[in-house]
């Protein structure tokens, strides 16, 4: 089984990982691969910054955080990087071209700012993926 796992550095895509771990180890032989997406900008300056060399390197920092937590849970992960305009756009495309079996994601992520609704990456992601997905909850 393939298992795609969207992550941004939130507990709630770090909560993904654990569970996708999880799942791998007990249904071999399976693969995690990681992706974190960044939003294509255009490349403006801030504050001595370019944006999108900033949001680059967020990425690259959740993608870290999260294959380290997969090492510790004893899961060798992929890695993927992807940039678009959507998130959950790139999310479903690397599914498709992944050939992934299911998508683990996290009901929130960075920008989720109520406990009421699931975070519409989230959501977007169930109504166009081409297989199932997992979506992750942390309970209150």
């Amino acid at each position: 089984m393939k298992i795609l796992v969207p992550v941004d550095g939130s507990v709630f895509s770090l909560k993904a990982v654990e569970n996708a771990c999880n799942l791998a180890k007990s249904n071999p032989p399976s693969e995690v691969v990681l992706l974190a997406v960044y939003l294509s900008v255009f490349d403006l300056e801030e504050e001595g910054h370019y944006v999108a060399d900033k949001l680059k390197v967020q990425a690259e920092n959740a993608l870290n955080v999260a294959k380290a937590k997969a090492q510790e849970k004893g899961v060798a992960a992929q890695a993927l990087i992807a940039t678009g305009l959507s998130a959950a756009d790139e999310i479903v495309e690397a599914a498709k071209k992944e050939k992934a079996d299911l998508i683990v994601i996290g009901s929130r992520g960075l920008a989720g700012k109520t406990k009421s609704f699931l975070g519409g990456t989230a959501s977007k992601v169930v109504t166009y993926s081409p297989c199932s997905v997992l979506v992750v909850k942390i309970a209150d």
